[in-house]
């Protein structure tokens, strides 16, 4: 990837040195894979990234930049500060993700600095054809991992042992890990969007709802199924499932290049209200993909970003009602100039 051509494009957007302190943000823009390091970034100069022993020789196989290494004790804002102060000393910008306790630390020695929204997550938000072929190779791991578990979602099945076989399985066939903690929910637990799975087990009758995903070097899958156990008879399951699968459809039909996210999000919730089943879709229609399992754009009431050719985006109407269940359909799909395009390609249904 090019993280060169990156850098120069972050440094053409900030007119004051930038303190990158998100590691989404920072193997973006350098490569780095370690869980701790900060890159200051000056926007006519080389920039310094800052880590403790324990990654200096990390850092040195995997930055992919031109960055002056410099090795941190104890007082790692100390360090910083003295190249700032030695470099510039003006005004720092520091990404609004840093705590509270970091900015004070900051402040405490005299450090003049301003927490600010990423101007590398508005580089992120659209993904450059390397990024989509590794998005394209994450959803082909979730994929295959998930037609490998799938002999195993049957009756007397517990929630968590499907986990467990799903993660394994794509860990086994290059995943490097999980995107997020696998959603399995069988039964009346699948009424929780976000339910962690447990003992329960599957019922004859009923159904289990998937949400899973692999991470591939460095980035994420996000999909969502439902897995009918045997025959159904519940004669709501294929009336919502449908209603389900065309407000899904409506919902890719009006995603291009130009529509303004919220749009999106409401032509399926108006879909879903004329069926009776608004009330019951209790989260956003989707959100951006790519180093982070959530990224933006967000596709939700509140969305207000222009949707751009290059975004990557999840569509996952669903519905939830206690003491009866919920289903929810999801696909990750491309922003392209006149549509979109579903990157996935299991059935929505078995």
């Amino acid at each position: 990837m090019n993280f060169k051509e990156r850098l120069e494009k972050l440094k053409q957007q900030i007119e004051a040195p930038l303190l990158v302190v998100s590691q989404s943000n920072l193997f973006y823009l350098s490569g780095f894979r370690g869980s701790l390091g900060f890159l200051l970034v000056f926007p006519e100069r080389q920039p310094f990234f800052f880590c403790d022993g324990r990654y200096i020789l990390q850092s040195r196989e995997e930055l992919s930049i031109e960055a002056e290494i410099v090795e941190v004790d104890q007082d790692v804002v100390g360090s910083i500060c003295k190249v700032f102060f030695d470099v510039c000393g003006d005004r720092l910008l520091v990404e609004d993700v840093a705590s509270v306790g970091f900015v004070r630390r900051f402040e405490e020695k005299k450090c003049s600095i301003v927490p600010c929204p990423s101007p590398v997550n508005v580089l992120r938000i659209v993904k450059d054809e390397e990024e989509i072929a590794l998005l394209k190779k994450a959803i082909a791991v979730t994929e295959e991992a998930f037609q490998d578990t799938f002999p195993l979602i049957v009756q007397g099945a517990k929630e968590r042992d499907i986990a467990i076989e799903l993660e394994y399985s794509m860990r086994r066939l290059g995943g490097e890990d999980v995107a997020f903690p696998t959603i399995v929910a069988a039964g009346e637990r699948s009424a929780l969007p976000h339910a962690r799975p447990g003992y329960h087990e599957a019922r004859k009758g009923e159904w289990v709802l998937i949400d899973w995903g692999a991470k591939v070097e460095g980035y994420c899958a996000d999909l969502t199924r439902v897995v009918p156990v045997q025959e159904i008879r519940t004669p709501q399951f294929r009336e919502f499932l449908g209603i389900l699968r065309e407000a899904q459809n409506v919902a890719q039909e009006h995603i291009r290049e130009g529509v303004r996210a919220q749009e999106v999000d409401f032509a399926a919730r108006e879909f879903l209200k004329k069926r009776g089943l608004a009330k019951y879709f209790t989260h956003g229609l989707g959100h951006g993909v790519g180093i982070d399992v959530h990224e933006e754009p967000k596709l939700g009431s509140q969305g207000e970003t222009i949707l751009q050719r290059g975004m990557v985006v999840t569509v996952e109407p669903g519905v939830y009602l206690p003491g009866w269940g919920g289903l929810r359909l999801e696909h990750m799909v491309l922003v392209e100039e006149k549509g979109c395009k579903i990157l996935d390609s299991l059935p929505e249904t078995f």
